[in-house]
């Protein structure tokens, strides 16, 4: 049979399902590892994503796989002798000289999420220690919930053992609440090498959007986090908090704005600004539930919220880059639809991926997915259900379709300025064409082509759809006929267990996706061509 781990050789990132489940059974909560095929498993090449389940799942994923693991040891028997009472007395051990600690042969697994993984241990709980501290380096946060970080907390208790701190890589919010309220010496030691602390745990505090001054082309602007992997994040709304808002910089929501520096010097090929939350609209405008930077303006602000009179839950939605292919992926955290926040940012998330979708570099979206349908919006508390899920990857779509719309102009202008100087032939001359069944007419090069007409050949079998181009005008455009979001797999993750008998409720929620992806099409709206993947501990999915 082919070795499983055969399939590295055509995906460029792997991720492993830890933790699928978003409470109540605390076994399976949160925790998913991503890594660069390219890296090999090479030490420090395990990106930790949350972490609320993380060495026991690792544990349980290896009792699995692990061939022939080796019995738990047994205390070494005593002599018993029995005096005349019948009590018990141990004779004295017998001196043996010591044998030196032998180590069994390293173990390269076949099958499984770690196939291809080289383990030095014959039990399943001392390899995946061994796979905690020598390959997982960084822990990527997206917010500061118990059910995303319990398991990063139980765990540093074997962090003594490695040969450097472990990386926290977060946001700066989430950065301060773990710092405050986790490693505060109260709930939990500091273990942190900040303020006088043990030194287990090293921050790294990301900077919203990405950095500007890392990296070059489409790869500015995202920070190296682990080997092999970049990562660039932008906060999103989880709901609303309970207590009025305090004028005070330390508040947990995002209120107001920050001042940010002119970057107008650094725009991309498409003239957006790189690492900045890209927004349809008007520069310098705003529109309700969007983010605008303008360019140009020297102190213009950068506005996360365009209600700042309300405290919201921050979460985060990291996409994570392979250095070596330049394949993404999206993960979020706990995430509410942007039809009932108040403070709406999934609009700006989908326009940082729709070009990536469009480009072919972004097919992976881990997405939560909290409840059914039957849970009322007035109950989410900052999640979201089937309805809304379905509901986001539709704006997603559309601002595909636009991207490849827009692409496909822009192939079309590039063709009629290159045949200015040479023939030109339009749609009118390929109807001709056709109807008198003669060979296609040129003209001179100098003749202008008429406007609205388009350079040959578009296929037949082609879609056409009517785009406006640069001068407000219309005009019929190739568009690809497949759906937008054909080769992207949604892969739902943060399923709350109802706990009762029957079927799993990410069953329900499944066979709900899919109805409300039916009817989009019944509706006249078409396919949007995802898969819907239900995420299962112990499962992984490559990129």
């Amino acid at each position: 049979m082919k070795p499983r781990h055969s399939q590295t050789n055509k995906a460029a990132i792997q991720v492993i399902c830890l933790g699928s489940g978003g409470g109540p059974s605390e076994d399976n909560v949160t925790g998913l590892l991503v890594r660069s095929t390219a890296t090999d498993w090479a030490r420090g090449s395990l990106l930790a994503v949350d972490a609320g389940s993380h060495l026991a799942a690792i544990t349980r994923i290896l009792e699995k796989n692990l061939p022939n693991e080796a019995p738990a040891p047994e205390l070494p028997p005593q002599d018993m002798e029995t005096d005349g009472t019948s009590s018990p007395t141990s004779s004295p051990p017998t001196r043996n000289p010591i044998q030196p600690k032998t180590l069994p042969e390293p173990i390269i697994l076949d099958n499984g999420p770690f196939a291809g993984l080289s383990l030095p241990h014959a039990s399943a709980r001392a390899n995946a220690a061994h796979v905690v501290r020598a390959h997982v380096s960084t822990y990527l946060i997206t917010h500061p919930h118990l059910d995303h970080l319990a398991g990063f907390a139980i765990n540093t208790a074997a962090f003594h053992a490695t040969s450097r701190p472990k990386r926290l890589a977060a946001l700066p919010f989430t950065v301060e609440a773990i710092k405050r309220h986790i490693f505060n010496d109260v709930i939990w030691p500091n273990l942190t090498d900040e303020d006088g602390g043990v030194g287990f745990v090293s921050f790294q505090r990301l900077r919203e959007g990405g950095d500007i001054m890392v990296g070059t082309g489409e790869g500015r602007g995202y920070i190296e986090v682990c080997d092999g992997l970049g990562v660039k994040g932008f906060k999103v709304s989880h709901g609303n908090c309970m207590k009025e808002p305090q004028p005070t910089r330390s508040q947990r929501g995002s209120l107001g704005s920050i001042s940010e520096p002119d970057y107008s010097a650094f725009k991309g090929p498409d003239h957006r600004n790189l690492s900045i939350p890209y927004v349809f609209g008007t520069p310098g405008e705003q529109t309700p539930g969007q983010s605008y930077y303008s360019p140009g303006v020297q102190g213009r602000s950068f506005t996360s919220d365009p209600t700042p009179q309300h405290s919201v839950v921050d979460s985060t939605a990291y996409f994570i880059r392979d250095y070596d292919t330049s394949k993404e992926v999206l993960i979020f955290g706990d995430v509410e639809p942007d039809s009932i926040s108040r403070v709406p940012r999934l609009a700006n998330i989908w326009a940082e991926a729709a070009p990536k979708i469009a480009e072919g570099i972004l097919s992976g979206i881990f997405i939560e997915c909290s409840y059914d349908d039957s849970q009322p919006d007035a109950v989410l508390f900052g999640h979201l259900a089937p309805r809304h899920v379905v509901a986001e990857m539709k704006t997603l779509a559309q601002m595909v379709k636009d991207e490849k719309a827009a692409r496909a102009l822009d192939r079309a202008q590039r063709k009629r300025k290159r045949s200015s100087n040479g023939l030109n032939i339009t749609m009118d001359d390929i109807t001709d064409n056709k109807k008198r069944n003669k060979s296609v007419i040129t003209r001179s090069s100098s003749m202008q082509p008429r406007r609205g007409s388009l350079p040959l050949m578009v296929p037949e079998e082609e879609s056409q759809a009517t785009t406006p181009d640069y001068a407000g005008t219309e005009r019929n455009t190739p568009v690809p006929p497949d759906a937008p979001l054909q080769g992207v797999r949604v892969v739902i993750i943060h399923v709350k267990d109802t706990m009762e008998d029957g079927p799993h409720v990410g069953e329900r929620i499944l066979m709900q996706l899919n109805e409300h992806a039916d009817a989009l099409e019944i509706e006249g709206f078409g396919k949007l061509g995802c898969e819907f993947v239900i995420s299962k501990s112990g499962e992984d999915y490559f990129f």
